[in-house]
């Protein structure tokens, strides 16, 4: 079922090894929590200490994606941060002072700041047809940060730097006796997986399970990866927003009618909510909703605002913001039709081409481009495909 773009299944593949990426969605996904042992360096290229500071330094006033917490207690953004007047600041030196006395920092969404984490994203997004994003937890002290917690979405850890204890309970604590955590730091008994994750290790957390992460006295960062699958519900909304295709959804319900009515409204009713369904309903609601995903933002400036909507030259990269799931040529004219997601675009059929040779995974040298499909196509063509592109906001120019 899974959309398996190949870079998108390579790279999967990497940070679940030595587990290969059809036994974890055989056997893991949804089911089961999986722990992997890593090289330390298998997570490197992610995220380091200098970037963090860098970030923090520039994006903290937002205080959904910034906080301190400490055993179960977010701490009062008061106490590090002069948040009145003209110009609130941060105060770093209270904000360490904090972390030295064993809060932990979180930063939601942190793949939207940092464009490795943004790739690393939009890979679990293109396999796993959910949403995703991605936090960043750091501690110092052994003390616990978030208190025991299950989550509503997939869960995947993987350990930057220093060591961290994780402790999963399943998907009950009926009888999980919590009373000494919220003063100690210490875990309660019970737990299925006590495990302490070192830096390249993975660890996956299906939705629902309770767990628990300890510091352990000495620096220590994770990334969390939270991928959010379409629920049931959401399928059958879909399948009752298809009444207002047919104009069904704003019809009274006749309450007071008599019986022949009734009858002949409800067997109306059932008729329209399954009329036009396939066997497989999976499969149709992804390809008619595009499931829970929302576009990542992408700007071509300034030349997407511009009439040429190109740079001059060739000497810049280009990247598909979207997979091109399909082309369908037309066997009586020139075009085709390409399909992105949940929206099909007509275009010359030169464009497959191409479509080809780029990648939503990472940027292409235009100049590349240019001479694989020279056999076909000269530079001009493809500037003007590749300006069709942009013009729909299917494609970024990058450095």
């Amino acid at each position: 079922m899974a959309v398996e773009t190949g870079s998108a299944t390579s790279r999967l593949a990497a940070l679940l090894a030595p587990v290969t990426v059809e036994e974890f969605r055989s056997n893991y996904w949804r089911r089961r929590h999986l722990f992997c042992r890593g090289s330390a360096d298998r997570f490197a290229g992610l995220l380091s200490w200098t970037e963090i500071n860098r970030i923090l330094e520039h994006h903290w006033r937002d205080q959904l994606r910034f906080r301190l917490a400490c055993q179960g207690r977010d701490l009062e953004p008061s106490s590090y941060a002069d948040l009145d007047g003209f110009t609130p600041r941060i105060r770093a030196r209270d904000v360490i002072d904090h972390l030295r006395r064993g809060a932990t920092l979180s930063f939601d969404a942190i793949d939207e700041l940092h464009e490795p984490l943004t790739r690393l994203a939009e890979t679990f997004e293109r396999y796993f047809r959910g949403g995703t994003k991605i936090n960043i937890y750091a501690g110092w002290r052994g003390l616990h940060g978030l208190d025991l917690h299950r989550d509503n979405q997939e869960i995947f850890i993987l350990q930057l730097d220093g060591p961290k204890r994780w402790l999963l309970y399943g998907d009950s604590i009926d009888g999980v006796d919590r009373s000494r955590l919220r003063s100690s730091s210490e875990p309660p008994a019970g737990a299925v997986l006590d495990q302490v994750l070192q830096p390249g290790d993975l660890l996956y957390i299906p939705r629902g399970c309770y767990h628990l992460a300890v510091p352990m006295n000495e620096p220590v960062l994770h990334l969390t990866l939270g991928v959010k699958n379409p629920r049931t519900m959401d399928l059958a909304l879909w399948m009752v927003e298809r009444l207002r295709v047919i104009g069904m959804a704003d019809d009274d319900v006749p309450l007071l009618a008599g019986s022949d009515e009734r009858l002949r409204y409800s067997e109306a009713l059932r008729r329209a909510l399954v009329e036009g369904l396939e066997p497989d309903l999976v499969e149709q609601y992804w390809s008619a909703s595009g499931p829970n995903l929302k576009p990542r933002p992408s700007f071509s400036l300034p030349w997407g605002a511009t009439p040429g909507l190109l740079p001059p030259g060739t000497d810049f990269h280009v990247r598909l913001i979207v997979d091109c799931d399909s082309v369908v040529n037309d066997a009586q004219g020139g075009s085709a039709q390409f399909q992105f997601r949940t929206r099909t675009y007509r275009f010359p059929r030169s464009m497959q081409w191409v479509v080809q040779e780029l990648d939503a995974a990472a940027p292409v040298a235009v100049g590349r481009v240019i001479d694989a499909v020279a056999a076909r196509l000269d530079e001009d063509m493809v500037r003007m495909l590749l300006a069709m592109l942009v013009k729909e906001h299917l494609l970024a120019i990058t450095e």
